[in-house]
């Protein structure tokens, strides 16, 4: 009887205990008043611009907040997302008097950047806060051309930084900075983009917001044929620089180019640019001197970097996701003016630029009948590797042997010319050599002018005779023709007939064996078939790069990219024997033969890294890539690479032992 009673009293004692938990999570839940909301930073922009989704949740209680689950957004492509926390009290009045009220609040940041134009939407975002789910509202944006966000809102913009990517709080300076480097450039002569006064150059980002861009300076865009334009390519950065890699070097068409510095490494200065702070790093520098005069173009410089931007988390700067882009210089144009005909002196040497002349000998006892070197050298700013041996006419006495020259090129920006003029005196004494005139045109002064040597006077000894020299060479060799017996031999011996003795014998039908050896073999090549694979490989390979060539035809970059990428797992799955469209790169060149990863495989994936992006990055990334001039290089490379494949691959022993060339497309 008394049972029921005992298990009344444990299910009672039981339910309480499982009931206090749940109570007092309700109790907390229902006291906690929480919000969750969408917003973005802008409702219109251009297609190459950036717009921040920022989903805020707030509680006046510490709870739990669940990563918000970002539903799939086909219209536009997430560059990079970061967090930030903020907690903020206030005084309030309530019933029972006034307290303070804290709000504790949870913001999740996506940058995002449109993949097409028209009228785009965000759907509503999920956010679970202790086990509770809120749905922020859908947003509506439109992205245009005309609707391009304009520089000025960029700068003022907060968000995480990218390739084209906005930047975190703590970047930006005001207005005031601002104007007044945008009068520094004007007072030290350059726009604020392109061409500025003085003939200089130096290009300006257009966007201050981007990850990177790359600079050009370069110190005229006017000048005569053969005058030195010193240009150099700088890398500006806020975030910081993982790794680069150099896709484009200028290649400078219609000018003489010298080095004056490529960059090993990057060393990094402090630099501000319209008032936002950044970091310089030079590429390049080169010493150009056109060619021929009319117009001539400075090309781009083009670099893919990986730049791990600053974010801005809990109060402070923090490394964020990196993220590769590739970006090119603005090209730069250059009016090139003939040299004056009129007032052109006779001796006028090639000369360009502010060089100085001298004259000397280098032996301090010149002897007689022994040759002594009179070195003219030519030095300054210029090209000094252009300028001709100017006309010299030696004393008489002093035979005239050889002469040499040579030059060099500084990283200063000066180079030297020199002439080593070997000289023979046929007779001791004093001989007096003129001095050496030359014209050269100086582009600062606009005009020819012209200079000279100092004169030299040379002591010549007495030698102890006629030394080697051209003469005694000359004479020594005819004494050596006289001395030659061409009186006829008498025969004295007798000489057998040739036979072949037995090892000759055994050699010959050895030879002949081989041969008939050889001819059976490739008969029989022939006839089974071997080398068919390499053959059929070949064939394939022409007609994808055709389909290739067909898709750069009409102008579809994108589709070039594909094409290509299809063509190369296509071409490195027969290699391996692995197929290709569903194994990864990196499996099937392990997959290869040794020599096609040791051959091609750097390369390869080098170029794949273009067509990558050509495939799947967007337009914005793609930049000159797309490029008609580019794109023909890079599907060339790949197409060389691709026939070295197969010419590796299929004779390396994997079942094909075919001599064929592929490589004769």
């Amino acid at each position: 009887m008394h049972l029921p009673i005992k298990i009344g009293k444990a299910a009672l004692v039981i339910a309480l205990v499982l009931l206090v938990p749940i109570l007092s999570l309700w109790a907390v839940s229902a006291r906690a008043e929480t919000n969750a909301t969408a917003t973005v930073d802008r409702n219109a922009l251009g297609p190459d611009d950036t717009l921040t989704l920022t989903v805020s949740v707030s509680s006046d209680d510490d709870v739990a907040i669940a990563q918000p689950n970002l539903p799939p957004i086909q219209d536009f492509e997430i560059l990079n997302e970061w967090q930030s926390q903020e907690t903020r009290s206030t005084l309030v009045t309530t019933p029972s008097g006034p307290k303070f009220q804290t709000i504790r609040s949870t913001k999740h940041n996506f940058l995002l950047q449109p993949t097409r134009e028209g009228t785009l939407g965000i759907p509503s975002v999920e956010v679970v806060v202790e086990g509770k789910t809120f749905l922020t509202k859908p947003i509506t944006i439109r992205v245009g051309k005309n609707l391009a966000v304009p520089p000025s809102e960029r700068a003022n913009s907060r968000s995480a930084p990218g390739g084209n990517i906005q930047l975190p709080p703590g970047f930006l300076d005001d207005e005031d900075a601002d104007d007044l480097f945008s009068q520094l450039l004007r007072q030290r002569g350059f726009g604020q983009r392109g061409q500025g006064g003085g003939g200089a150059s130096r290009t300006l980002p257009i966007n201050p917001n981007e990850a990177f861009f790359i600079q050009v300076e370069a110190d005229k865009t006017e000048a005569y044929v053969g005058e030195q334009i010193t240009v150099s390519w700088y890398l500006y950065t806020r975030g910081m620089i993982r790794d680069l890699d150099t896709l484009k070097y200028p290649s400078l068409r219609g000018f003489w180019k010298e080095d004056i510095e490529i960059a090993t490494h990057l060393n990094f200065v402090d630099e501000v640019v319209n008032g936002l702070p950044y970091k310089k790093a030079l590429l390049a520098s080169f010493a150009l001197f056109p060619i021929k005069e009319g117009s001539a173009t400075i090309d781009p410089y083009t670099a893919k970097c990986t730049v791990i931007p600053a974010t801005d988390a809990m109060g402070g700067l923090a490394l964020g996701k990196p993220y590769a882009f590739t970006k090119s210089s603005q090209p730069i144009k250059v009016q090139v003016k003939p040299l004056p005909v009129e007032g052109r002196p006779a001796d006028f040497s090639g000369a360009i630029g502010d060089f100085q002349v001298s004259a000397r000998t280098e032996e301090a006892n010149i002897v007689s009948n022994q040759p002594f070197n009179l070195k003219i050298r030519f030095e300054g700013r210029g090209n000094a590797k252009l300028i001709e041996m100017p006309p010299f006419q030696p004393p008489e006495g002093l035979e005239l042997y050889d002469t040499q020259k040579d030059s060099k090129f500084f990283r200063t920006g000066t180079s030297y010319k020199d002439f080593s003029v070997l000289l023979i005196p046929r007779r001791e004494g004093e001989f007096t050599i003129p001095p050496i005139t030359v014209s050269m045109f100086d582009p600062a002064q606009r005009k020819y002018i012209t200079k000279s040597t100092e004169l030299l006077r040379v002591l010549v000894r007495q030698g102890s005779g006629p030394q080697a020299g051209g003469n005694s060479m000359a004479a020594d060799g005819k004494k050596a023709a006289q001395a030659v017996d061409l009186a006829p031999k008498l025969l004295t011996e007798y000489t057998r007939p040739w036979t072949m003795t037995p090892a000759e014998r055994s050699v010959g039908f050895t030879v002949i064996f081989l041969f008939m050896g050889a001819s059976l073999f490739f008969r029989a090549r022939t006839q089974l078939g071997w080398g068919q694979k390499k053959k059929d490989l070949v064939r394939k390979l022409r007609a994808r790069l055709r389909r290739v060539e067909a898709k750069g035809s009409q102008g579809d970059w994108r589709g070039v990219g594909v094409e290509m990428t299809n063509t190369v797992y296509f071409v490195l799955g027969e290699i391996s024997g692995e197929g290709g469209a569903h194994v990864e790169l990196e499996k099937l060149l392990a997959k290869a033969p040794p020599s096609v990863r040791r051959e091609i495989a750097m390369p390869l994936m080098k170029q794949m890294e273009i067509f990558n992006v050509l495939s799947f990055a967007p337009e914005s990334v793609v930049g000159d890539l797309k490029n008609a001039d580019n794109l023909q290089r890079a599907v060339n490379e790949m197409q060389k690479l691709m026939e070295k494949a197969v010419a590796l691959g299929v004779s390396s022993g994997r079942g094909d032992e075919s001599e064929e060339d592929p490589r004769a497309f």
